[in-house]
């Protein structure tokens, strides 16, 4: 029995359905501009779903929008962040040849301004010393090209000398050097002296030796190269002056330490002076003084 009445109910269910759905369209056709009961209930129930709907729709598209954005701008980043690490790296490049230029031109300059035979050559390699900073600085040049005792110069002043030679380098015995010595003179008194290297872990220093009183010298004084007793050139710029003691009552010769010029640190390049100078001819000057015949003989 319940089989026969299930079926029935259900038929009897889709017919109103039908005749409901059959009566509620021909109200439509009949009245299309106006809404009926049913359709504002419909609309009423449904507005409010299809707001929250829609709202849900702009908010996704949004945070679609945005996260399509930060993909662009991290991909922008990126190349702006590489296009940098390239155009410092080029910018380091450029300086790096200007400043190489700007020593290279220097050196040609004072290969020019200097009458001795010279050639160039490059640091190649820097050991330290707990006793002078620097131990020993080598070159590029070896035998065939320089011997021991040939004088090393820069644009700043006085080096050294070739201390040692071996195969295709040479290494340089610094003006700091304990060992080394020059005769030099300060162009603003006329003192003449001998310049040694000083041992010390305080930097690198020198010292004059024999200054004789009578030719006081001052903190800040220039001291040049006299060209007197080595193969240096003269007027090559040495140091200056930092510290004198002047000499005492009895004493004949002042205590002077004098900074190198040269910045021993950051030799690049330099140049080895092969042949000094040719001798000044006799017949150019024919002005003659006689030497006195005892006495300090004055510097000129």
């Amino acid at each position: 029995m319940s089989g026969p009445r299930q079926k029935l109910r259900e038929v009897a269910t889709v017919a109103a359905t039908a005749l409901v759905a059959l009566f509620l369209l021909r109200q439509s056709a009949r009245h299309p501009g106006e809404l009926g009961m049913l359709d504002r209930g419909v609309l009423a129930v449904l507005s409010p779903v299809q707001g929250a709907l829609s709202s849900v729709g702009r908010n996704i598209g949004n945070l679609a929008g945005r996260y399509v954005d930060l993909v662009h701008v991290r991909t922008e980043n990126e190349t702006f962040r590489r296009d940098n690490i390239r155009l410092r790296a080029e910018l380091l490049e450029a300086k790096r040849g200007a400043s190489e230029t700007a020593r290279l031109q220097r050196i040609l300059e004072l290969r020019d301004s200097i009458t001795a035979e010279t050639i160039a050559a490059r640091v190649i390699s820097v050991d330290t010393s707990p006793y002078f900073r620097i131990a020993r600085v080598t070159l590029d040049r070896g035998e065939g090209s320089v011997t021991r005792g040939m004088p090393v110069i820069t644009p700043e002043g006085v080096v050294g000398r070739i201390d040692r030679v071996a195969g295709s380098t040479a290494d340089i015995q610094l003006a700091v050097d304990p060992r080394f010595a020059i005769d030099v003179f300060l162009p603003r008194s006329r003192g003449r002296g001998i310049l040694r290297g000083k041992a010390g872990e305080n930097g690198f220093r020198c010292a004059i030796e024999y200054l004789v009183r009578g030719q006081p010298a001052e903190v800040g004084d220039q001291v040049m190269s006299s060209g007197l007793g080595s193969n240096f050139p003269r007027d090559l710029p040495v140091g200056r002056v930092t510290r004198v003691i002047k000499a005492g009552t009895n004493g004949l010769y002042q205590e002077v330490e004098v900074t190198p010029d040269v910045d021993f640190v950051r030799l690049s390049e330099v140049l080895v002076v092969v042949a000094p100078p040719p001798a000044a001819d006799p017949e150019a000057n024919p002005r003659r003084t006689a030497a006195p015949a005892r006495g300090v003989v004055m510097y000129r």
